[in-house]
Formats: structure tokens, C-alpha cells, sequence
């Protein structure tokens, strides 16, 4: 009983020492804390003056945690995309971009700039903080894209894909002659598609040119001169190559052969007017000519065409009715195929369905598996699966897409789609 009061007493005086201790080892530890601040001159009187702090620390402090704070929000907030204009208007994505009789120039706020050709045709079908995916219909554009550390610009024509991260250069396609011609000016990009045999690097000073209907296509250093106009079609009664007589006369001399003869010029029928790439004006030839009729009598070819010639015109229901056609007259012909193609993407961009996208492209894929568009076909069923939720589906297309086509456009989507799992 005598032991336990004498150890009460010994705290009671030993409490005055723990705190005495405290209190030096606070003072420490505050003038350690000045000491390093000020680059190692101490600040003791002041220290010993009273417990108050000096009050230009805390701003310091402030700015300090604000720095880290402006970091951290940089990393973990979501970029924004890329905003862009159309001539003086502000662009809105999945519109369609014309240019009607003169250039029609489009800018993206990381200064990325394009400048579509009279009556070219173009869409800006996706945006992101690093670029955008760009569908050249039909035309020439000139592009001169800002490069960053992480941009990422993807140009689709027909069924080609020209990878790009910073560069300068011309890109025109015809859908008529399914012709590509691709000019680099500055820079490299990666083209993929029919006849590449995986993505091809075009460099700085060559100009790239495929075309579909010949199977061929040609790489040179600069740019090429202008191709020789095509022979005259052969029509009934025309005569041979070898034939003596009048040569048959070129089609810009129609005009002058009509007034010579003292009868009206005739108009240029919508065949005419799609070569020199009018399609507005194709139509509204098709629309006088009867459209319904074409459609009723028209080759396979040139359903195609008519139902091009219609979607740049912004009439996507005489589109799918060319198209639609090409599927039923011509069943199990290329072109039919290559109408179920056209069919899956109208659905895909245009109305955003993806379930009769995803049908239509698989349609062409069961039909023409190594067609000129199946590696864009099977890389727009991922992106299908994906939009409706169907993540199994989407990892099920992307490893049948990453086993054909391992370096193709879609390639970086399918392994994110695999690393997922």
C-alpha cells in the first residue's frame, strides 16, 4: 500500500520535466523549420521573443500546395477534344463539310488546318485532345497538321486509312474511278489498306498513288505529271482505232460541234459531271434523267456511283435505294458486296444505328473476306460491339481483327479492348 502513492508523487514531479522537454523539442523543430526556409540563418532571438509564427510562410505555403494541386488536376482530368470551324462557322462533328464552287478552309483549335478543293467532300467523324479521324468522301484537301508529342490524326479514304502525326500534304479521292493520290510535302504518314500489304510509310517529297479497278499502285519521288486522258469509250458505230476519217471529237469540243451544226449544246449528262467531281450537279442531271429509271437499268458500276453521287448531294434515301438495288440485281456480284459495305457505314455515321451497321458489315465480310474493305469492315464491327455494350463480342472481333491485321487502324483499340480483360 505504501509503494503506490509514492509513484503517484513521482509523476507529479516528473510531469513538469516531460513537458519542459516538449516544449524544447517544439522550439527545435521550429527553428530547424525557419532555418531551412531561409537558406540555413537562424532565427533564435526571434524565436525566443514568443510564440509567434512569421506570417509570410503561409502564402509561400499556399502557392506551393496550389502548384501541386494544378498538377494533379492537369493528370486526372479528362483532356478536352479539339474544337474546329468551317469557314467562319463553328464546326460540329459528323456534319457533312462541302465545298461548293470555291475552297472551303477548316481549322482545329491546335491549329491544324485543311482546306477542301471546290466540290470536294469531307466529314469530321471523331474528335479527341490529340487530333481527329477525318473521312474524305470525294475531292482534294490540302492538311497541315500541328504535331505534338501525342497527336494522332487519322484521314479515311474510301477504304483506306492514312495514319498522320504531324505533317503537310495533298489527299484526293475519286469514287468513281476509286482512285487515291496522296502528295507528302513535309513529314511522314502510314497508309493501310487494299494493295499495301500492311500500313505503307510515305515520306517527305513522294506522292502516292493506288488504283482499285487496275490492282496496281505507284510510289514516287515527287510529284508525278498528270495522267493522259483515258481512250474514248467504245459505242456502237464509232469507228476503230485503225479506221480512216474525221477523228472523233474531244468532249470539251462537243459545244463547238453543236454550234457548228446550228443545234443547242447538250448539257453534261450526270456521268460527266461526276468525273469532274460535281456531284451536286450529278444529281440534280440523275433527278431530270429519272432517278427511279437509273436505278431501274443502270450497271453495277454505276449504281455505285449513283448512290456516291447521292449521299455527297445529302440525300441518303436515293443512296440506299441505289444501293439497295446493287444488293438485288446484282446479287452476289463485288459491287453488291461493296454495297452492303456503303449500306453499314450510312447506318453507322449517318443514323448512328449500330445494330444494322454491324449486320450490314458483316455481311460484306461474310461475302468478300479479304475484300478491298474488310479490314475497315471488321474494324467498324469492334467499334459496333462496343457502342452497344457488348464488351465479350467486342474482345471477340478484336482478336480476329489483331490476327489479320496487327498493324491495321483499329489495331490500338482492339488490344485496349483485350488488356481489359
Amino acid at each position: 500500500m505504501s509503494g503506490r502513492p509514492s509513484l503517484d508523487r513521482l509523476r507529479e514531479l516528473g510531469r513538469p520535466q516531460d513537458q519542459e522537454l516538449a516544449a524544447q523539442d517544439l522550439d527545435g523543430a521550429r527553428e530547424r523549420f525557419l532555418e531551412s526556409a531561409t537558406g540555413g540563418s537562424t532565427r533564435r532571438g526571434a524565436a525566443r521573443l514568443g510564440p509567434a509564427r512569421p506570417r509570410w510562410i503561409a502564402p509561400a505555403a499556399f502557392a506551393a500546395l496550389a502548384g501541386v494541386c494544378a498538377a494533379l488536376l492537369l493528370v486526372l482530368l479528362p483532356s478536352r477534344s479539339l474544337s474546329f470551324d468551317v469557314g467562319s462557322a463553328e464546326g460540329q462533328v459528323g456534319t457533312w463539310i462541302a465545298a461548293a464552287d470555291a475552297p472551303l478552309p477548316v481549322r482545329f483549335s491546335d491549329g491544324t488546318s485543311l482546306a477542301l478543293d471546290a466540290n470536294a467532300r469531307a466529314r469530321v467523324v471523331a474528335t479527341d485532345a490529340h487530333g481527329a479521324r477525318v473521312l474524305l468522301e470525294g475531292g482534294r484537301l490540302t492538311a497541315t497538321v500541328t504535331h505534338t508529342a501525342t497527336s494522332t490524326w487519322n484521314f479515311d479514304v474510301g477504304p483506306f486509312d492514312v495514319l498522320v502525326t504531324g505533317t503537310r500534304f495533298e489527299l484526293s479521292w475519286s469514287p468513281a474511278r476509286e482512285a487515291l493520290k496522296l502528295v507528302l510535302r513535309e513529314g511522314s504518314v502510314a497508309v493501310s489498306g487494299p494493295l499495301m500489304g500492311g500500313p505503307r510509310t510515305v515520306a517527305a517529297g513522294e506522292t502516292l498513288e493506288v488504283f482499285c479497278q487496275e490492282q496496281r499502285f505507284e510510289l514516287t519521288r515527287g510529284e508525278p505529271s498528270a495522267a493522259a486522258p483515258p481512250p474514248p469509250s467504245s459505242t456502237p458505230g464509232a469507228p476503230s482505232p485503225g479506221a480512216s476519217g474525221p477523228a472523233p471529237a474531244a468532249p470539251g469540243d462537243s459545244a463547238k460541234v453543236a454550234k457548228a451544226a446550228g443545234a443547242s449544246p447538250r448539257p453534261p449528262g450526270w456521268r460527266d459531271l461526276v468525273a469532274a467531281d460535281r456531284y451536286e450537279a450529278a444529281m440534280t442531271a440523275a433527278e431530270a434523267e429519272g432517278f427511279d429509271g437509273l436505278v431501274a437499268r443502270a450497271s453495277a458500276a454505276d449504281l455505285l456511283v449513283l448512290a456516291d453521287v447521292a449521299r455527297f448531294s445529302g440525300k441518303p434515301e436515293r443512296a440506299a435505294a441505289a444501293l439497295t438495288a446493287t444488293r438485288s440485281r446484282f446479287a452476289g456480284s463485288g459491287e453488291a458486296a461493296k454495297a452492303a459495305f456503303h449500306l453499314g457505314r450510312m447506318a453507322f455515321d449517318q443514323r448512328r444505328s449500330y445494330a444494322e451497321a454491324e449486320r450490314w458489315f458483316g455481311v460484306y465480310l461474310g461475302e468478300q473476306p479479304g475484300g478491298s474493305f474488310a479490314q475497315e469492315a471488321l474494324g467498324r464491327v469492334i467499334e459496333c460491339r462496343a457502342l452497344m455494350g457488348s464488351t465479350s463480342g467486342a474482345r471477340e472481333a478484336a482478336r480476329r481483327y489483331l490476327a489479320l491485321y496487327p498493324a491495321g487502324p483499329h489495331a490500338a483499340h482492339a488490344e485496349r479492348l483485350l488488356e481489359e480483360e
